[in-house]
């Protein structure tokens, strides 16, 4: 927030094309292309849905991703479209998924192969009982002839007996293949919901686990609580040090407000996107969940901060975060953004500190 206060809460424009020369989105479509051309990124699909997103502000958060990377840095890269994309809209990498996909193909064209001559072994080994039940059935025929049949019925029996194991082996292969398919679309399903730079939660996967949370709550009659986290002068850290150590700091801050959510059963934490975090308090009321937020923020205040690379002494980091409670008719997004407003509050009242959310006052 510290750097990006000017772009809160964004809301989509009122559009208006007097010109009568199309749909008024159309001049969204030449905002996209103009960031497009301005940053050097090749037109690709993945580029405008990314900017579609921003532009009609549709995922705030996004969009202070996005006009912080056009700010600061290299610019809105091909690599930095990619972390905001894994961040936000949580991707499964396509070149993955596409080998997930060949694999399971020829995986299922196998199975289907060994399935079809298993077929034909069963066609065949019918087709030896009934042309010997035919011979048996026109007459008992001599001892010799006999024998001659039951030989042929063993040997139909041995082919059939052998084919059928090698069906149950070639279907065992298979349920490896499928269940080891599926642990690589789980790790892929995983990776697409864990933030690359902390290891926690993503904004998709955040998302995803507090929907899970609120409706437990709900099921159950029991309070939630979520903290919007923000690091105090998180600019002035990237400016000073650089964007290394700002990365640094973002993952010392992950790992911190993970270590102390873990001793409280269901909580979690993830990021939020930029030098935000979002913890989950479930079974807390609001009361409660800032004095546990505010807890952690004094414990973190106690901490010295080393650069890892030599040990140096980068200083204490502080944060400011704002803490809202469930109510009836809350959604995700609604949830957090009263816990933002609340964060805002407390970096106006001189940061370093937890608010929570002013009560309605009603009419």
């Amino acid at each position: 927030m510290d750097q990006a206060t000017g772009f809160r809460h964004r809301e989509r424009a009122p559009v208006r094309d007097d010109s009568g020369l199309g749909h008024p989105d159309l001049l969204l479509f030449d905002e996209a292309r103009r960031i497009i051309a301005s940053s050097g990124l090749r037109p690709e699909p993945q580029v405008y849905e990314l900017l579609w997103h921003h532009l009609t502000g549709a995922d705030p958060a996004l969009s202070r991703d996005i006009e912080r990377a056009m700010e600061e840095g290299d610019g809105l890269t091909p690599e930095v479209i990619g972390e905001i994309r894994r961040a936000h809209l949580g991707e499964i990498a396509a070149s993955e998924l596409h080998a997930i996909m060949e694999t399971a193909h020829g995986a299922s064209g196998r199975l289907a192969d060994r399935l079809q001559a298993g077929l034909a072994d069963i066609e065949a080994y019918d087709r030896t009982l009934l042309d010997e039940d035919l011979k048996l059935g026109a007459g008992a025929g001599t001892a010799e002839e006999l024998v001659v049949v039951i030989q042929r019925l063993r040997r139909a029996n041995a082919r059939i007996l052998a084919a059928n194991r090698r069906l149950e082996s070639d279907i065992e292969k298979a349920n490896r293949e499928t269940s080891a398919l599926l642990e690589r679309l789980e790790s892929a399903e995983r990776a697409a919901r864990t933030d690359t730079l902390t290891g926690l939660l993503n904004r998709r996967g955040l998302m995803m686990e507090l929907r899970r949370a609120i409706d437990r709550a709900r099921a159950h009659g029991s309070p939630l609580s979520v903290a919007l986290v923000d690091v105090d002068h998180f600019k002035r850290i990237n400016d000073q040090w650089g964007h290394a150590i700002g990365d640094e700091v973002l993952r010392y801050l992950g790992g911190f407000l993970a270590h102390c959510l873990k001793a409280r059963d269901g909580s979690f934490v993830g990021r939020h996107g930029g030098e935000e975090f979002i913890a989950v308090f479930p079974d807390l009321e609001i009361s409660a969940a800032s004095a546990a937020m505010d807890a952690i923020r004094a414990a973190l205040a106690r901490q010295v901060v080393r650069r890892t690379s030599d040990g140096a002494r980068l200083g204490r980091i502080a944060f400011s975060a704002g803490v809202a409670g469930l109510k009836p008719d809350d959604s995700p997004e609604s949830l957090i953004d009263r816990a933002d407003n609340a964060a805002y509050a407390a970096k106006r009242a001189g940061r370093d500190r937890v608010l929570p959310e002013m009560p309605d006052r009603g009419i």
